[in-house]
């Protein structure tokens, strides 16, 4: 069984421009999404969202499969959300069903929390200069 990738956002976001085959898939939610803003050429497949705010594991799957196509299995994926947990919940579950290169950003999209609760000022892909817009 693989294990799951652990990446800083600079490492991860070399690895995508290495490989033109690898895909960063946005797991946060519609809100965040829409809100905070997202990494550039990302797809969007929450892990967790309204209304139930449940992991659906084989929608999850489903939805990735049908966004890369027939080889998902072996795409090169690498998963985001606001903080590196749900990635990390995310990223375990396709291992856990058959997904042999499967990596996280450690930090997330908006990074650990500060002394005063507040994220984006320690780490995090914004934080690192990575490559972002807000719709």
């Amino acid at each position: 069984m693989s294990a799951l990738i652990q990446y800083l956002p600079k490492k991860a976001y070399e690895r995508l421009q290495a490989n033109s085959d690898a895909v960063l898939i946005d797991v946060r939610t519609e809100a965040e999404n829409k809100f905070v803003g997202r990494p550039l050429n990302c797809i969007f497949v929450p892990w967790v969202d309204e209304p139930d705010w449940d992991p659906h594991p084989q929608e999850f799957i489903a939805a990735i499969k049908r966004f890369i196509g027939k080889d998902a299995i072996n795409t090169q994926i690498i998963l985001i959300c606001r903080s590196g947990y749900r990635s990390d919940d995310a990223g375990r579950c396709l291992i856990d069903n058959g997904f042999t290169n499967v990596a996280h950003v450690v930090s997330g999209f908006e990074g650990d929390l500060d002394e005063q609760d507040q994220r984006g000022n320690v780490n995090g892909w914004r934080h690192d200069d990575m490559p972002w817009n807000q719709c």
